[in-house]
């Protein structure tokens, strides 16, 4: 068996960052662009842009500026959002796990909302492409999620 030498990690302001990592922090900017302006009250729909398509109800503008609850927790998930995004392009694990975290409510309340019929298309699609750049290998090694087995194999066969 060779000697293996432990390399020292590379710090953290000399390492590139990926085009998946860029990508997935502009991501949740977008993401929480969009619930910042749905707190203002302004939607697509309103506007008469892809209304028919993200089946978004004219009404919720209104129905959002008369909850306060709902303003509430659409700026806690743009904060959430926008910490995650600060979290990823400074190279921090906890910016991957609260994506990571918060991208699996929003998929779960998208899986619910599409058996219930009320699906919004493009909020699904920005989750499913969230995903999909969160679990890129070079996003995970970049971040310092691992993707070794937690137990070492005893033997192969």
């Amino acid at each position: 068996m060779a000697l293996m030498i432990a390399s020292k990690p590379v710090p953290p302001h000399r390492r590139r960052r990926p085009f998946a990592l860029i990508a997935l922090a502009g991501l949740l900017l977008f993401k929480a662009s969009l619930a910042l302006l749905l707190l203002l009250g302004i939607s697509l729909a309103q506007s008469g842009l892809l209304g028919d398509v993200m089946r978004i109800n004219p009404e919720i503008g209104d129905l959002v500026a008369a909850a306060t609850l709902s303003q509430g927790l659409l700026i806690a998930i743009a904060a959430i959002l926008v910490v995650a995004a600060i979290g990823l392009l400074t190279l921090h694990r906890r910016g991957w796990l609260i994506a990571m975290v918060a991208t699996g409510v929003f998929v779960g309340f998208d899986i619910v909302a599409f058996t219930a019929g009320t699906v919004n298309y493009l909020w699904m699609a920005l989750n499913i492409v969230t995903v999909f750049y969160l679990n890129q290998t070079d996003v995970r090694e970049v971040v310092g999620v691992t993707t070794e087995p937690l137990v070492p194999s005893v033997g192969r066969l």
